[in-house]
């Protein structure tokens, strides 16, 4: 069970440009900059950047002075946010089990862990929203 590392990745590419932008150094920051400096590989970086721009987080512009820049302030994005453009959809859990015994005992045990799982996922969910961008770049400096 894990999220794909690329969520972790986009939290750290967020915050990079979050750090970047408030302390004055760009207005947008080059794909080629975030990618050396992260260590990300372009094609992963692009698929990031894709789900975060799809969601409202980071805006792209072409051309020489273009590159990327955020759509909301650090203090509006929550990790959950994050999480939500690369994973949409995507339940923490699977639980279609598919097994072969039939009855009452089975289907409870399916239904008890299902529930397990889910009330998990949310709780997970939840404090990912409690967390923002603004929040961590405070933390940075500590």
């Amino acid at each position: 069970m894990s999220y794909p590392l690329s969520f972790s990745k986009a939290v750290l590419v967020v915050i990079f440009i979050s750090d970047k932008i408030r302390q004055g150094q760009y207005e947008f920051l080059s794909t080629k900059s975030i990618s050396e400096i992260l260590n990300i590989p372009r094609p992963t970086l692009v698929k990031i950047l894709q789900g975060l721009s799809m969601h409202g987080i980071i805006e792209t512009k072409e051309g020489k002075q273009g590159g990327i820049r955020l759509l909301k302030k650090p203090s509006q994005i929550t990790i959950l946010d994050i999480l939500n453009a690369l994973e949409t959809g995507k339940p923490l859990f699977q639980t279609t089990f598919n097994i072969l015994a039939e009855g009452k005992r089975p289907d409870n045990a399916q239904k008890s862990i299902s529930k397990l799982l889910n009330d998990a996922e949310q709780q997970m969910k939840a404090v990912l929203h409690q967390k923002t961008i603004e929040e961590i770049l405070i933390e940075m400096n500590d």
